[in-house]
């Protein structure tokens, strides 16, 4: 299984923005390819659907993995911050597994490679919408849009989580949803230092939305399990010896459900458009739709458990968590679970994250996947 661990290093170098992951999809199409699948590109985006057959109809359920990698902050680059790579390999790994070992369940199987999981880039895919490559950010969304999920019974879905043995897996019962908000803070610019008093400073204005923001946390209750994270941006050529004319405060606002989702959006519309007045200039608020809440199904949650038991795996039940996947979009429509896997330091999001044990981040999910989606696929 040496080549499992040589992929998922390649993969891990070679991470690319949501919607523009032509070389990583290049090298997972390849490796399916030989496998002797066929595989169904889709179009104007990269990412596919593989079977074993070249069919989808029929199947019981498909094997899902992200391809994205995320922003670094630095040139442009992108890193493999969240485990994508650890997904892909198993993706491939499981494909490989259960041809050499299981062949017959293949026909009951698919795998599929999507794009943009990470909800980022807004302008990038924002050009993509206006030429009509994709109707929404999200690679899952867009998935749905499109009616790739129809043909399949059961979702997998896969997930680098926070686990301390080698030989352990997963599984969240629910997670959050999320709305984007953008509050656009326009003011009026003048020379800082000459005639400060001519101008109207956006930047005041979204900073003292910015405590009024957390000034609002207390009032969040601790069942819904509400996130707000504002960032503030200036204009990239920003002077500092200009008063700032446009500020923009962006933020997520997560939560159980979708209707505290929109009270609390309502509470930052009103908290922004009060500190606008307070500093006398403009703000104007625009509103993306984000996540749905992701709920596991409890067949393929306690199927999983069982498997692990079988297997001699740990097993650990996540009741919650307050970040969010486009998986919870496809939980609404399917049968949805997510395998957590080992094999990192869990530090999501972060430059830091590495994996810190190659056999158990890409060797053990494909093994343990191809036994717990045999008897997915035995389902009835």
């Amino acid at each position: 299984m040496d080549d499992l661990i040589t992929l998922g290093r390649t993969l891990r170098d070679q991470a690319e923005p949501g919607f523009f992951e032509t070389e990583t999809h290049r090298i997972l199409k390849e490796r399916f390819t030989d496998l002797g699948f066929s595989v169904q590109e889709f179009d104007g985006i990269p990412g596919f659907i593989t079977s074993s057959d070249g069919k989808r109809e029929n199947k019981s359920v498909a094997l899902l993995a992200d391809m994205d990698g995320l922003p670094t902050g630095e040139g442009g680059s992108y890193q493999h911050s969240c485990g994508h790579h650890l997904q892909m390999t198993a993706l491939y790994g499981t494909a490989r597994h259960l041809r050499d070992s299981a062949p017959s369940v293949l026909s009951r199987i698919a795998f599929i490679a999507a794009s943009a999981e990470e909800y980022v880039d807004f302008d990038r895919r924002e050009t993509l919408r206006r030429n009509g490559r994709v109707r929404h950010f999200s690679g899952k969304q867009e998935l749905i849009e499109r009616g790739m999920f129809e043909p399949f019974r059961r979702i997998v879905a896969t997930h680098a989580a926070q686990l301390g043995d080698s030989r352990t897996v997963s599984s969240v019962l629910r997670m959050n949803g999320f709305q984007v908000l953008r509050f656009r803070f326009q003011g009026t610019s003048a020379h800082a230092g000459a005639h400060p008093h001519l101008g109207k400073n956006a930047q005041n204005a979204a900073s003292l939305f910015l405590q009024a923001c957390a000034f609002l946390r207390e009032e969040f209750p601790e069942d819904r399990h509400i996130r707000i994270h504002p960032v503030l941006r200036l204009k990239a050529d920003q002077a500092v010896n200009f008063i700032p004319d446009l500020a923009v405060v962006e933020s997520y606002v997560r939560a159980v459900d979708p209707q505290t989702v929109r009270d609390v959006a309502k509470k930052l519309r009103r908290a922004a458009e009060g500190c606008a007045r307070a500093i006398i200039l403009g703000v104007e608020t625009e509103q993306i739709p984000g996540y749905a809440p992701f709920a596991a199904d409890r067949t393929l949650h306690d199927l999983l458990r069982s498997t692990a038991a079988a297997e001699g795996v740990e097993f650990i039940e996540e009741e919650f968590s307050a970040a969010s996947s486009d998986v919870g979009d496809v939980s609404q429509i399917k049968p949805a679970v997510i395998v957590g896997l080992p094999g990192t330091n869990a530090k999501f999001h972060s430059p830091e994250f590495r994996v810190m044990d190659e056999q158990a981040a890409y060797v053990f999910p494909a093994e343990f996947l191809s036994r717990f989606l045999a008897r997915v696929a035995a389902l009835p």
